[in-house]
């Protein structure tokens, strides 16, 4: 009995492990912009055990920073608005929420 128990909760902690792992990988992609969101896609695509989380938020983070470099170009107000989303988008990636951006997530979703 004491044996099951342990194999029990071993694979309770490799899942928590690979969740926490996830949800990092997740919230780097945003790190960069469309640079580290490449990278991670690219990072993540070849697994043999690819987390569809962790590539959502990579595609959605290489569109988000083409959208970004368009608004850098609008004054003020385009880049603060840019700039609150991907500190959300961050913050919702490493608690392990998928939030679809509007428009920007439909693509993600198209592309994992």
């Amino acid at each position: 009995m004491e044996e099951s128990k342990t194999i029990v909760e071993t694979e309770t902690v490799a899942k928590t492990e690979s969740k926490n792992n996830d949800n990092i990988m997740a919230a780097l992609a945003y790190l960069l912009g469309s640079v580290s969101g490449i990278i991670i896609y690219l990072i993540e695509k070849d697994k043999p055990d690819k987390s569809r989380f962790v590539m959502f938020h990579a595609v959605q983070a290489i569109i988000l920073g083409i959208v970004w470099f368009i608004f850098s170009f609008v004054p003020f107000i385009g880049q603060l608005v840019i700039f609150i989303t991907w500190v959300v988008m961050i913050y919702k990636a490493y608690t392990g929420e998928e939030y679809h951006l509007p428009v920007i997530g439909e693509y993600a979703e198209k592309y994992i």
